[in-house]
């Protein structure tokens, strides 16, 4: 197959799924990993998609966002060690908040000690806690359609009047400045549970890192990062103004 046609192929799938995996590529246009992986940095440097671990996405605008649904399906095996490494550090009789997102729901089926009360701005984060017999706090507000999550006045309100041991929470994007997400009102409630924990660890799979969204949350020297081992570049930059956890 010509080069040509297999890059017409890759971009048309990346548009369509917004990620296309490596392993996948090279069983559908039946040619070398190394082969795909050139014709991937081709087009990551004609600045038509960004190569990522495992793959590569589509490239994203500021204010762009996927659903819960869209993101649960994405980097599976390294957001699951990444809830699990996070569940790690949780001791008994902690008060924690949870935020709403996928990486987050893949924690709180980590949680199995009733000691532990969680505060959450996530309804479906609350159920499955419920249901694990975990004391839990809902955060009340506005429900984000697109993620779940609780924000706007209430929320923050509520949030306010609370202190937590520890914080566990989502973004969108990391670069070696802050820590960013599409959605001001969403940004000003993360923003609100760093101001009111003792010691926040923000959870993101490394597809995160480098990405810059609409909204400022934090410097990144205000939060610990949970995250996959990569040899992102930006990642060195992190570590010099941050705790980093690679998994």
């Amino acid at each position: 197959m010509l080069k040509s046609k297999r890059k017409q192929l890759i971009l048309e799938k990346v548009t369509k799924d917004k990620f296309v995996s490596l392993e996948y590529l090279v069983k559908a246009l039946d040619t070398s990993e190394s082969t795909v992986r050139r014709d991937l940095d081709e087009l990551e440097s004609e600045r038509k998609l960004r190569r990522v671990h495992g793959g590569a996405e589509s490239l994203h605008f500021l204010q762009e966002e996927e659903s819960n649904q869209e993101k649960s399906i994405k980097n599976i095996q390294e957001k699951t060690r990444i809830a699990q490494k996070a569940a790690s550090l949780i001791q008994e009789y902690d008060v924690i908040f949870i935020d709403a997102g996928t990486t987050n729901e893949l924690l709180v089926n980590e949680l199995h000690d009733p000691s532990v009360t969680v505060v959450t701005n996530s309804i479906h984060h609350a159920t499955k806690l419920v249901e694990r017999n975990i004391p839990t706090v809902i955060i009340g507000g506005v429900v984000k359609r697109s993620t779940d999550a609780s924000i706007g006045g209430v929320a923050l309100n509520q949030i306010g009047q609370l202190n937590f041991d520890k914080a566990f929470i989502g973004m969108n994007g990391i670069d070696d400045g802050f820590f960013t997400t599409p959605d001001m009102e969403e940004g000003a409630v993360k923003r609100a549970i760093l101001e009111n924990t003792k010691r926040t660890y923000v959870l993101a799979d490394a597809s995160k890192l480098g990405q810059t969204s609409f909204a400022k949350v934090a410097p990144i020297s205000r939060a610990r990062l949970i995250t996959n081992q990569t040899e992102s570049e930006v990642i060195q930059k992190i570590k010099e103004k941050t705790e980093v956890i690679e998994v």
